[in-house]
């Protein structure tokens, strides 16, 4: 099947030298006279790339682009602008344009930009595809095994109460090893099927006020918090985003947990949640005062059931922090620690803003909880 392309240009003569040359190279080629009508295309169809003029009368390229982005953000969007438009072109790349070419365009170059989009697009297309069919096997295998793991647990408690008067100490303590291992396995599981889940497209994407999220994880601590006796401070201006609520909290909860757990011994558990404008990208950061990561595990402690040597005598599946990258890199964001060993670590990431600013002031004290 032929590679979709929708060429809009308010120019006929540009707008059937397209339609001609692209037709002429086996595409499927539409065309549209006006940005508003190419809208109208995009609605009631699915195209490979959308080959667009920057500048029209009634919708422009940039506008035209966001609502691509918005309604069908796979197809690829290519803008065709003049030497005096480049930084709308630059501009556009920001936004999720596909490429941009300046005109006069060779027709070289625009053949080799729209195949290389296409060909992009069709490996995408593979990758979605194959990575539904993992997630989709990881979920069928995880929630059989919780299910024998489940009567497991269950067949060990009815014999520890049955025979806990008949049994002696040697295989009472076996019974624990076996009920403590599927406890272990079961969160195991768990935690493989949320990662499997972590950083896919959100179903619902709506306005998250990160300052009411992280009360709420703090809430879902608060036993925790008041055991350990920390100190915990946020930032005031934590920004409003749009996102998926879920992955969102389950990024920040991931982090503040670990920040918690991982305190160190007579010191009194410190935890800050911060945030700065970063340019095009929000900037947080969760930092805390315990035991810190050894330089060689920086990077391993992000890689599935790595954990640092230090860290491996806290309980856990080791799959924490690779939740968190995959779910920040699904973003199109990235995450790093900087640490001392005995002095604390700092947890950095990124989220890009795509337009969305913060609804607060922004204060640089923090305020403790």
């Amino acid at each position: 099947m032929p590679a979709k392309l929708l060429v809009v240009d308010d120019d006929a003569y540009v707008l059937a030298y397209l339609e001609a040359l692209f037709s002429g190279d086996g595409y499927a080629v539409s065309t549209a006279s006006s940005g508003s009508k190419a809208l109208e295309m995009v609605h009631a169809n699915d195209y490979d790339v959308v080959l667009t003029d920057l500048m029209m009368e009634d919708v422009n390229g940039l506008k035209l682009l966001e609502e691509v982005r918005s309604v069908k953000p796979d197809t690829a969007v290519i803008l065709l602008t003049a030497y005096g438009s480049l930084r709308s072109a630059i501009s556009a790349l920001r936004l999720g344009a596909a490429d941009y070419v300046l005109k006069p365009a060779d027709e070289e170059e625009l053949r080799l930009r729209v195949r290389n989009a296409c060909e992009k697009r069709a490996i995408k297309k593979q990758y979605d595809v194959r990575s539904r069919e993992l997630e989709s096997f990881v979920f069928a295998v995880s929630h059989d095994l919780a299910g024998h793991l489940v009567a497991l647990r269950g067949f060990v408690r009815r014999l520890q109460k049955k025979e806990a008067a008949q049994t002696d100490a040697d295989c009472r303590s076996y019974i624990e090893h076996i009920n403590s291992s599927a406890e272990l396995m079961e969160r195991l599981v768990k935690a493989i099927g949320e990662f499997a889940k972590a950083g896919t497209r959100p179903t619902k994407v709506e306005k998250i006020d990160l300052g009411k999220l992280v009360d709420d994880v703090l809430q879902n601590f608060q036993s925790l918090i008041e055991e350990k006796n920390v100190d915990v401070r946020i930032a005031p201006n934590l920004p409003t985003i749009d996102g998926d609520w879920v992955s969102t909290y389950q990024l920040f909860s991931n982090l503040i947990s670990n920040a918690i757990k991982f305190s160190r011994e007579g010191v009194r558990p410190v935890v800050e949640v911060g945030f700065e404008d970063a340019g095009e990208f929000h900037r947080f950061l969760v930092r805390d005062n315990g035991i810190g990561v050894r330089k060689a595990d920086r990077e391993r402690i992000f890689e599935m059931f790595g954990r640092g040597k230090d860290r491996e005598k806290v309980p856990g599946t080791g799959l924490g922090l690779a939740i968190v990258r995959k779910i920040v890199t699904g973003a199109g964001g990235d995450i790093w620690v900087e640490s001392e060993e005995n002095t604390g670590s700092t947890f950095y990431f990124t989220l890009p803003k795509s337009g969305i600013q913060p609804e607060r002031e922004v204060s640089g004290e923090l305020r403790a909880v």
